[in-house]
């Protein structure tokens, strides 16, 4: 059996242990301090009446929940959620609680849905010998867009958006820089910027992902190996042409690596060669609040985003004129100016 399908089974079995998991007495322990157990019992008793789930077990003594993520909102910091019953999963012990495992579910029949209409028309062009065309890659990246807005919708995770009206006409092409702090950032940017379509740098081991790989080839996106100095080269020249040629959307997250912590890290300068040398406006974003939704330490989000997540599109940046390192410190102190205090630096 290929590896990819391997992993395919895995991803399903995971899911259907979580669901069982999730559905016992003991995967709804809540390890909690004795002077915590009366502040979370009622939460817990609601949860378990809405969802007529046998009595939640909070033993004295036991470990204290892991640290809860935190969003600060100008001076002060906002209220945030707790994990509330939860398991953890694997090595890393990654956060599922019964909101993720909700989202997890709606989101892979999403996926498998657009996977099997892909395949159909692939193979429906083959069989017909060409007489009826398969997906392009525009309709491919316009199937995943859908899928992004829908999952964040149905989750009640849309971001609250600003500032769509910096973004420059429709058929202008553009690259998208925006800071990245969570797994929520792509479906944000893919969902919610004012109906454009986005080409994006994706690691090149995605494509072994089953149906996420056959999106990101099918779409055409841009594969990167981070560990191939001759792979980054070829992906820079590709996002140019992708530019320049094929007059699409990109976008790149120029710290290169998500921020475990939600802090503004520093730039890379692959980004700014490339909207330099493809002359292609900077279009700046700001992204906050996904890291309290989708934290790195969960599995999937451990609650709904519609409170926290909010998307700020700043003024294009022109690169005529302009150096990689004016172009690069103009963006960073854009997507710098949204952020709360604490995440700046």
């Amino acid at each position: 059996m290929p590896a990819d399908w391997d992993l395919l089974i895995m991803m399903l079995r995971t899911a259907l242990a979580s669901l069982a998991l999730c559905l016992s007495v003991d995967a709804f322990t809540v390890n909690v301090a004795p002077a915590g157990r009366a502040a979370l019992a009622r939460p817990c008793h609601a949860m378990r009446r809405g969802m007529q789930l046998p009595a939640t077990r909070m033993s004295a003594g036991e470990p204290v929940l892991a640290p809860k993520p935190v969003l600060a909102t100008g001076d002060s910091a906002a209220k945030t959620p707790g994990y509330g019953p939860h398991i953890k999963i694997g090595k890393s012990e990654k956060i599922l609680n019964p909101w993720g495992l909700w989202v997890l579910t709606y989101s892979m029949v999403l996926a498998f849905a657009g996977y099997f209409y892909l395949k159909f028309r692939q193979i429906l062009s083959t069989v017909l010998f060409g007489l009826v065309k398969g997906p392009s890659p525009e309709h491919c990246c316009w199937i995943m867009h859908k899928w992004c807005n829908l999952v964040l919708r149905i989750g009640m995770s849309a971001p609250q958006v600003t500032g769509l009206e910096n973004l420059p006409p429709i058929d202008e092409p553009v690259l998208v820089c925006a800071n990245h702090m969570s797994w929520f950032d792509v479906p944000s940017l893919h969902g919610f910027l004012g109906g454009r379509l986005l080409w994006s740098f994706a690691k090149a081991e995605l494509v072994k992902v089953p149906v996420l790989g056959t999106y990101m080839k099918s779409a055409e996106h841009i594969l990167i190996s981070r560990t191939s100095r001759k792979s980054q080269l070829e992906s820079l020249k590709t996002a140019i042409s992708t530019l320049q040629g094929l007059k699409r959307n990109v976008f790149i997250f120029p710290e290169g690596t998500r921020s475990l912590d939600g802090k503004l890290r520093e730039f890379k300068g692959g980004a700014f060669t490339i909207a330099r040398k493809a002359n292609v406006k900077i279009v700046p974003v700001t992204l906050m609040g996904n890291d309290v939704v989708f934290p790195a330490n969960a599995l999937m989000p451990i609650c709904p985003g519609g409170n926290f997540m909010r998307l700020v599109v700043h003024p294009a940046i022109d690169p005529t004129g302009k150096t990689d390192d004016e172009l690069m410190v103009l963006t960073r102190e854009a997507i710098r100016s949204a952020l709360p205090a604490d995440k700046r630096d």
